[in-house]
């Protein structure tokens, strides 16, 4: 009588593969949300950065000539997009029209890289445009400034969002921040210059 061996054939079986799948499927969640994550952080600091470069170009301009950079300033936030906003960033960049000139030197006191698609950076819209059209951080928000508009060196919070939050912020000509990664003012996570 023969023996015959019975062979097991080399591979893998239908459940050690979904075991295999689903080990995978596992720690690729876990890595992705790592990286969300890191990803937040980055783009909060670099927000923190170009709003901190703004209030920064405002008390240069503010050193440079004696005055605030807007006309009319007041300590009620203006937004980074809109109107007296956009007058801001033309003054602080160089970019007056018309007759009545802030920046008479064309000093550029603010420095920061162009936005992609309206996020991280000054946007000079679709093309080759010159003209600002706003400053906006990573998340796409606008920024919002406050100004001591009585230079007195206090400016009341303008964001204050905790019982532990000063009412008065001291020793700035001008105060910056964002909605940050939430969009949403008023939150935990807003990115702030002070």
């Amino acid at each position: 009588m023969k023996n015959q061996s019975i062979r097991r054939s080399r591979g893998f079986t239908l459940v050690e593969l979904l075991i295999v799948i689903a080990i995978i499927m596992v720690l690729a969640a876990l890595g992705f949300a790592g990286v969300q994550n890191a990803m937040r952080k980055a783009k909060t600091v670099q927000s923190l950065n170009l709003g901190t470069n703004l209030a920064q170009a405002i008390t240069n301009y503010v050193d440079e000539y004696g005055s605030l950079p807007a006309a009319g300033a007041t300590a009620a936030p203006i937004s980074t997009n809109t109107g007296a906003g956009l007058t801001l960033l033309q003054v602080l960049l160089a970019q007056e029209t018309g007759t009545t000139v802030l920046n008479t030197r064309s000093i550029r006191f603010l420095e920061a890289k162009t936005a992609k698609s309206r996020k991280g950076g000054l946007d000079y819209g679709t093309g080759s445009g010159t003209t600002v059209l706003g400053l906006y951080d990573a998340f796409g928000e606008p920024f919002f400034v406050a100004f001591d508009d009585d230079y007195n060196d206090e400016i009341t919070n303008p964001n204050k969002i905790g019982a532990s939050d000063p009412t008065i912020l001291r020793g700035f000509k001008a105060v910056v921040y964002s909605a940050g990664a939430d969009r949403t003012l008023g939150t935990k996570d807003d990115v702030r210059s002070w």
